[in-house]
């Protein structure tokens, strides 16, 4: 709880650090007030915290955050203001303006203790894994590092995103997951999470970008400057993101 509060405090530094110094100034309200995000579900834990640091920055203002991965995300950008996706997602968008917020690799999420003691990628041959489908990009980032490393799963559970794979394992459906590190630190305690040197070449960028036609282009801004800002993106750090 302690380090939930000290997140949100220097969080609130950063919107400080957007908008100048002071009151922080209210974005244009446009739409009324609404910002519509459409991120990718890996993100909620880190996005569900800066809803609220903004909102608070900026009274008045509403930031709506709706989730989905791959093709489900590019397909409902009809009147948003900002999305937030790996990179190969924010490619397919024209004129968009991406903003990098770091890199996560992926690792393997296993039971408190990993009572099967997975060690290495090649252990989860015989074991029951939750993978993300090929269409979204977690998936296709699982299919690299397993073809890089020569390994076949004998029991692999397509999910559609990295929740449902979290889920699935802390219900005792599956023995692992393989999901990005950020989304196994946020499930500490639930789950423990195995590195593999694999990794290193799949790990995902995940970009910001304010989007053409947005119904509150001010807003949108605002938006995207708190999660690039510097204090920003030491959050993101915080919660397993590399810099590029």
């Amino acid at each position: 709880m302690k380090r939930a509060v000290a997140v949100v405090a220097a969080l609130l530094t950063a919107a400080s650090l957007v908008t100048g110094c002071g009151k922080p100034a209210t974005p244009d309200r446009d739409n009324g007030g609404k910002i519509t995000v459409v991120a990718d579900p890996a993100l909620a834990p880190i996005l569900q915290s800066l809803e609220t640091t903004f909102e608070q920055a900026h009274p008045g203002t509403d930031v709506v955050i709706g989730y989905a991965a791959g093709k489900r995300a590019t397909s409902q950008l009809t009147s948003v203001d900002v999305l937030v996706a790996p990179a190969v997602t924010v490619a397919t968008v024209a004129k968009a303006s991406p903003r990098s917020l770091g890199r996560t690799p992926l690792v393997v999420a296993v039971g408190p203790a990993n009572p099967l003691k997975i060690a290495k990628l090649a252990d989860l041959a015989t074991v029951k894994v939750a993978v993300c489908q090929a269409a979204v990009p977690c998936g296709a980032a699982t299919q690299q590092v397993l073809t890089q490393a020569g390994v076949t799963l004998a029991k692999p559970v397509e999910v559609a995103d990295i929740k449902e794979a979290l889920d699935k394992l802390t219900l005792g459906d599956v023995d692992a997951a393989v999901v990005y590190r950020t989304d196994a630190l946020a499930a500490i305690g639930q789950v423990d999470s195995v590195d593999f040197p694999e990794a290193a070449a799949a790990a995902q960028e995940f970009q910001v970008t304010a989007l053409p036609g947005s119904p509150n282009p001010a807003g949108a801004t605002a938006f995207v400057d708190l999660l690039t800002s510097a204090d920003g993106r030491t959050q993101f750090t915080d919660l397993g993101f590399t810099q590029p």
